[in-house]
């Protein structure tokens, strides 16, 4: 009996169940909640997710003069790119006291107001974010405790999965700062800055939160290498005049403040050029975000490209293997599911600079029972490990004895060379 449908004469079938190819999502939208005094309401409900580009001129005139998100914008487009943003501005009145202004930016986890209205950003907008800041709001340490804004960030980024959170901590010193990411240690989800920036406005310098500068240098460095792979450090802030504090650097010594800094989860812009003549007189300096790593006390899992590439990875899966939701369980289909896992693993390990090292994709027989497949359904095992950035390169010297066998060797063959003999007389 054959096992289609019988029929006289010639058909054709077409076969579905084939290899997907994975389409990495773009992580650089820049999402977050903001201050706007000014905003046309039209265009920026209260609480409301709202998406746009920089280069959007219509929507950044309605942004307004004042206010976080004009000056996000800003700091975006002195970094010399054109990003997409996912915007909540809530109502707050900047005469009120810290704690209430905070409070309307947090907004209502239930309510799904403040930064957590951008849990609705895909079905508002179409868009997620995936870089979550709020600026001037992030650094503050209320009643000596977590700060509220950077609290919900870190619970947004394990709701949106390809996001994480860039904070400001406080930045009047090194103490400070590392007091702030105590609180975070236990997360893999946050990116601290150290130090504010400074700009230029009208006539004057003005210090602004460094959290939306950052995120527009991580939004710049995935342009331009097209993937999110990347570390951002050792890269320059093209738009700031400079931070606004210096924080000690010295490449070679483990004691310098940047080390301390970083090594406690909290990153900095440095100097690293020795060009400077008279420091003191020239402010703070240094343009260089010396930044590889989140809050994490867990060495495996601080590397801010180890895990935006895992992140990555547990996006773009599932998005692609629903495909082959709702096929009949078979040889074939695990198969091609198996391949086009590797497949992928594979491609990651062969870019000029790899974002994993290598990996293995397995159907294992403990993972799949009988009454779990006879249910429709179906475990692999992906394992892989991303590329580590290199941050402590050590060169070991000693003395070389053998150089004199060297020497001696060449002193001979140059002899030679002449015709000189190695046991010349005084005339």
């Amino acid at each position: 009996m054959p096992a289609n449908t019988p029929h006289v004469g010639v058909r054709t079938f077409l076969q579905t169940t084939e290899q997907q190819p994975f389409i990495i999502a773009d992580m650089s939208t820049i999402g977050g909640a903001f201050t706007a005094p000014a905003c046309d309401r039209d265009f920026f409900p209260p609480d409301e997710p709202v998406h746009f580009t920089t280069d959007d001129a219509e929507m950044v005139a309605a942004i307004g003069a004042t206010g976080t998100l004009a000056e996000t914008v800003d700091a975006i487009t002195r970094e010399g790119i054109v990003a997409s943003i996912v915007a909540t501005v809530p109502e707050v009145d900047e005469e009120d006291d810290i704690e209430v202004q905070m409070a309307a930016i947090v907004g209502s986890a239930n309510a799904k107001t403040g930064l957590w209205s951008l849990l609705d950003a895909q079905s508002y907008t179409g868009v997620e974010p995936d870089l979550l800041i709020a600026p001037g709001f992030t650094s503050q340490r209320l009643a000596s405790a977590a700060n509220p804004a950077a609290t919900a960030i870190d619970a947004l980024c394990e709701r949106i999965v390809t996001a994480m959170g860039i904070c400001d901590t406080p930045s009047t010193n090194k103490t400070a700062a590392v007091e702030w990411a105590a609180d975070f240690d236990a997360t893999m989800n946050l990116i601290a800055v150290g130090q504010g920036v400074r700009y230029q406005s009208g006539a004057s310098i003005v210090t602004r939160p460094a959290s939306a500068a950052i995120a527009a240098l991580i939004a710049r460095n995935d342009k331009a290498r097209g993937a999110p792979y990347y570390n951002p450090g050792n890269i320059a802030l093209k738009g700031i005049l400079g931070p606004s504090r210096t924080v000690g650097f010295s490449i070679t010594d483990p004691d310098s403040e940047a080390n301390f800094l970083i090594q406690r989860g909290v990153n900095s812009l440095v100097q690293i050029e020795k060009s400077r003549t008279a420091r003191k007189v020239n402010s703070p300096q240094g343009k260089t975000f010396w930044g590889f790593f989140n809050t994490s006390a867990d060495p495996l899992w601080r590397a801010i490209n180890v895990v935006r590439t895992r992140k990555a990875v547990r996006e773009v899966v599932p998005r692609t293997l629903v495909k082959y939701a709702g096929k009949n369980l078979g040889v074939h289909l695990v198969t091609v599911l198996l391949q086009s896992l590797d497949d992928f693993i594979s491609e990651l390990k062969s870019l000029p600079e790899p974002a994993v090292l290598g990996g293995e994709v397995k159907w294992e027989r403990a993972l799949n029972s009988n009454a779990f497949m006879r249910t429709g359904g179906l475990n692999v095992t992906m394992n892989f490990e991303e590329a580590p950035p290199v941050t402590d390169i050590g060169v070991y010297m000693g003395r070389y004895e053998a150089a004199f066998d060297i020497l001696a060797s060449e002193i001979e063959a140059t002899m030679q060379q002449y015709n000189v003999r190695g046991d010349l007389n005084a005339a």
